[in-house]
């Protein structure tokens, strides 16, 4: 109702009224504001804020969903980091030209779109579309939609993201991802999501210290490599992590072409973590003529019955 009433329900008194509803400016062309530059010379340090905030902080958010995404892929395909960025800045400074909010690759609607049967970016074509011709066309039914029934969807598909089965599956994977996901989870809800993604990682770098990883090991290059014949022999040493795996993602990424056999020897490893072992695996699966063979992780302990769980050498009697 275009109006504000209250009803009572439960023995509660609740309003309703516009406020509740979605609110669109109703002229679409007078929502357009261009930039105004003179503000750098008055406000110089909350424009430079705001530049490093959109320019980075949205991009890292933006990359840490699409990654997100990538993981629930069906299919398991992998997407192109670099086309992403290139794609939301030119969208940025585009809508930034007209007094538009900045944008970024979302989880929640990739969420939906991956629960729908999407499987190519049409569907994020055909979102925006109708979108537009929405607020360009019928700016009055979308007006008729109350904020709760969106904040209900949003609730939805959180909890699709972070269902009881997620928990379950990360605790199988190791007590370990179990503490870094939720502590990730709960310090995103408190603060954001840049600063849960950082706690995350500030706690898996101490979980590896812990279960024995050497602080100089966990930057420093892993692998060595040769190759004889068709066989490609690749040998770790030290700690293998999420922090040091782009060198062993260069060499499984860059196999050379008459290579039929790659064999990965993990014997001197004193740490290989989840994260490594699953990448590892998932170039593997794009190989087209060359297969994965993994030695040495029998003689480490694992912290769960999950094939890539977090593996430590196991002591020596």
């Amino acid at each position: 109702l275009p109006h504000n009433h209250t009803y009572e329900f439960a023995g509660g008194t609740f309003e309703l009224g516009p406020r509740f509803l979605v609110n669109l400016p109703g002229n679409l062309l007078g929502a357009v504001a261009l930039p105004d530059f003179s503000a750098w010379q008055t406000h110089t340090g909350v424009c430079v804020k705001y530049v490093v905030m959109f320019a980075l902080v949205g991009s890292v958010e933006s990359l840490l969903s699409v990654l997100a995404v990538d993981s629930m892929d069906p299919t398991k395909r992998v997407s192109d980091l670099n086309r992403d960025l290139l794609s939301v800045g030119v969208a940025n400074t585009a809508v930034a030209a007209i007094g538009g909010l900045p944008m970024i690759s979302e989880i929640v609607r990739s969420r939906a779109n991956v629960d729908a049967g999407a499987v190519d970016h049409r569907s994020n074509f055909f979102h925006g579309l109708f979108l537009l011709l929405f607020v360009a066309f019928a700016p009055s039914l979308l007006g008729l939609i109350p904020l709760a029934a969106l904040a209900a969807m949003l609730v939805f598909t959180g909890f699709r993201l972070a269902s009881p089965g997620s928990f379950k599956h990360t605790y199988d994977i190791g007590r370990d991802q179990l503490l870094i996901f939720l502590t990730t989870m709960v310090v995103t809800l408190v603060e954001d999501l840049l600063v849960g993604v950082a706690a995350g990682l500030l706690l898996k770098v101490v979980l590896h210290l812990v279960l024995g990883a050497s602080a100089r090991d966990l930057f420093r290059n892993p692998l060595t490599q040769r190759v004889d014949g068709e066989t490609l022999y690749l040998t770790i040493h030290g700690s293998a992590t999420f922090l040091n795996f782009l060198p062993v993602r260069r060499a499984l990424t860059r196999i050379p072409p008459q290579v039929r056999k790659v064999v990965m020897d993990f014997e001197g490893a004193t740490l290989v973590d989840h994260t490594f072992q699953e990448k590892v695996h998932l170039i593997a699966d794009e190989w087209p003529n060359a297969t994965l063979h993994i030695e040495g992780l029998e003689r480490h302990r694992s912290v769960s019955q999950h094939p890539h769980a977090t593996r430590r050498p196991a002591v020596k009697a």
